[in-house]
């Protein structure tokens, strides 16, 4: 399994990968959920080093790649778990799930921003979202009232995908300035 792209680690994530060997690792290399986490210190290492580039400002998309079974789930749950726990974070999931017939496209990302809106310190994230990515709100009904919802759909009517990415690319951009964001997809 592979975390791509994997270039030779750098101090900050060489000190993360002796923090993560050393036995005070209890934490990070034992998921209950998962079991032992052996041989996946340099992978967790790296996305320490990408999160690191995000707290400096550097936008990061990182993919953990490699065939079923080997254990790329564990790796980012036990990321994810650490870095949440490491200072003011956005930290979103949304599930990609293999389904037939018609199905909404960005499924996985209206789950991770729904999942945002009822986290601790996101009480202004839905009228955020009203101002800066209504189309995408309103394709989340339960978070509104039925009197915003209707001012919502009214302004949304007729938007295309085009608008809808534009908006969702803005509203990232605004957010993310304001504390780092990962994404799980």
């Amino acid at each position: 399994m592979t975390a791509a792209p994997q270039p030779a680690l750098p101090q900050d994530a060489s000190q993360q990968l002796a923090q993560l060997q050393s036995p005070e690792c209890v934490g990070v290399c034992l998921d209950a959920a998962h079991g032992p986490i052996v041989g996946r210190e340099v992978d967790i290492a790296y996305l320490h080093q990408c999160l690191n580039k995000i707290w400096s400002g550097a936008r990061q998309v990182v993919f953990v790649t490699g065939e079923a079974g080997l254990g790329k789930t564990t790796i980012v749950e036990a990321f994810v778990k650490e870095a949440g726990g490491k200072g003011t974070l956005w930290i979103g999931r949304g599930q990609c799930v293999e389904h037939y017939g018609a199905g909404e496209a960005y499924m996985p990302v209206l789950e991770a921003l729904e999942q945002l809106c009822h986290t601790p310190g996101s009480q202004d994230l839905v009228a955020f979202l009203a101002h800066q990515a209504p189309t995408w709100l309103v394709q989340m009904p339960w978070l509104l009232s039925a009197t915003d919802l209707d001012r919502l759909q009214r302004s949304t009517l007729g938007a295309t995908r085009e608008r809808m990415l534009r908006e969702m690319a803005r509203a990232l951009e605004i957010l993310s300035a304001e504390r780092p964001l990962v994404l799980v997809l």
